[in-house]
């Protein structure tokens, strides 16, 4: 394994981190104030080249994703997006996964269709499975139906925490077929944004962080969906475990997260004055170390997508989760003891970052991660895909 970025990636990782630091991060407390997308932020990247990097190379995309060629290219651009604005991260990692998803899942005409205009014109895309209530019944017992009819399905429900919902073209949601066993049943739809019985619940987006990665409910009332805007076959996602290639982009925001409170700190702590004092660089350099752990893991995992086998690839990605959770939350604990109140009033940066991020580390469980890995390794069933 070569721990030496490739020319492209080294790239992608200087142009994202310069656009997330120094003109990004800018943005962030507007974005926080309004719970608004930040839209001229992914424009950026569009206009920097980077809106298909999860799209393949025949499309005219970069090839990345943890399908493409080079999975770790599209986690170098989320992991330098969120050292700038953890919220910008989200929404271009939401997009990424659903490009990908349509690229290697729909057919020819759904790739022209769907994908062209994300890369002629920077068109967004997401996916979004997530409904009330899915916690407690599981990944794929949705109470969003598609029940077949003349020419497609009628959809009927309601799905939330649908980041980029109102900004996309399409909006890729997940529904059930009534009457079938639950993952065999499951359905990958596209809903065009101007869809009859497809609305977006104003105010509905109302969070204590995160407030930038815009993700209202979605309401679906007897919404038609014609055949040619349904991707794949009917339970493709859960046979193909497409739910276990999202762990990684999680870990490389919660990495970018963390190494946004060093670089903060590294600039406040020395007009504070404390940079003599033994326990700040106690704590500098244990945060430090936690960073640079994480960011190994996360490496590795992306180079095992492409090089090792796909089951091990999951759980190595689990694993890189897990950490990158562990330290992003033991780096805030860290950073507040050396800071000091001071450095949390309410339009501080410290204090933008540690909402966004103490909100965003509760999307992943710690525990049932674990246990997912400690049923492996004891030689029981396991699912890679169970998260919450």
């Amino acid at each position: 394994m070569d721990f030496v970025l490739s020319p492209s990636q080294r790239k992608v990782y200087e142009t994202v981190g310069e656009l997330s630091r120094t003109v990004f991060r800018k943005r962030a407390a507007l974005h926080d104030r309004e719970a608004s997308t930040p839209r001229e932020n992914l424009r950026d990247l569009f206009d920097a080249g980077l809106i298909g990097l999860t799209i393949s190379e025949r499309m005219g995309g970069m090839g990345s994703g943890t399908a493409g060629k080079d999975p770790l290219l599209y986690l170098l651009a989320v992991e330098q997006l969120a050292r700038g604005d953890l919220s910008t991260a989200q929404c271009f990692h939401i997009h990424c996964h659903g490009a990908h998803y349509v690229d290697q899942v729909g057919n020819d005409e759904q790739r022209e269709r769907v994908l062209k205009p994300v890369l002629g014109k920077g068109a967004l895309l997401n996916a979004t499975g997530s409904e009330p209530g899915r916690t407690a019944r599981g990944l794929y017992r949705l109470l969003t139906s598609a029940e077949p009819t003349a020419g497609g399905y009628l959809v009927n429900g309601q799905k939330n925490y649908a980041t980029l919902g109102g900004d996309v073209e399409y909006n890729l949601v997940f529904a059930g077929i009534p009457d079938q066993p639950a993952e065999r049943g499951h359905l990958s739809l596209l809903i065009p944004r101007d869809a009859q019985g497809f609305s977006v619940a104003a105010g509905s987006w109302n969070p204590m962080g995160m407030r930038g990665a815009d993700s209202p409910t979605l309401k679906l009332e007897n919404c038609f969906v014609d055949h040619r805007d349904v991707l794949g076959e009917p339970g493709v996602y859960a046979r193909e475990r497409w739910q276990a290639r999202f762990h990684l982009s999680f870990a490389a925001q919660y990495l970018g997260a963390a190494e946004a409170i060093f670089d903060v700190l590294a600039d406040y702590l020395p007009r504070r004055g404390t940079t003599g004092d033994a326990y700040t660089q106690l704590r500098m350099g244990e945060i430090r170390i936690g960073i640079d752990s994480v960011r190994w893991l996360v490496y590795r995992a992306a180079w095992m997508w492409a090089h090792d086998d796909r089951v091990q690839a999951e759980l190595f990605s689990m694993t890189a989760k897990h950490r990158a959770i562990e330290n992003a939350v033991t780096a805030m604990d860290k950073a507040a003891q050396i800071a000091g109140s001071s450095a949390f009033a309410a339009d501080a940066p410290l204090a933008l970052i540690f909402r966004d991020l103490r909100v965003h580390t509760l999307h992943e469980n710690l525990d049932k991660t674990a246990a997912t890995l400690g049923r492996y390794y004891l030689g029981e069933q396991f699912d890679t895909t169970a998260r919450l």
